[in-house]
C-alpha cells in the first residue's frame, strides 16, 4: 500500500499539490486513529492541522500552509 498527501485550495476541487511518501499503515495508524487494519482502504481522509504536521514529521516533509490536505492510498 502506498500513501500520498493531496492538497487543494480551500473551497476548490482542483488538485494543486501531491506528494507520495514511504510511510506504512503501521506508521500512519496512530496519526489517523485507525482501529482496524483495513480502515485506510478505499477512502480519502481529510487531514487536520495536527495530522499534517505529524505526517510531515514522519516523512521528513513540509507542506504548504494554505491548503486543505487529504491522505489517499493506492495499491
Amino acid at each position: 500500500m502506498s500513501f500520498a498527501v493531496l492538497g487543494f485550495y480551500p473551497g476548490k476541487d482542483e488538485l494543486v499539490f501531491e506528494q507520495s511518501n514511504n510511510l506504512s499503515e503501521k506508521d500512519l495508524t496512530p496519526v489517523m486513529h485507525w482501529t482496524d487494519n483495513t480502515d485506510y482502504i478505499g477512502a480519502d481522509f481529510k487531514l487536520s492541522k495536527t495530522q499534517i504536521i505529524e505526517i510531515g514529521r514522519l516523512a521528513s516533509s513540509a507542506f504548504p500552509a494554505e491548503l486543505d490536505f487529504y491522505l489517499t492510498s493506492t495499491e
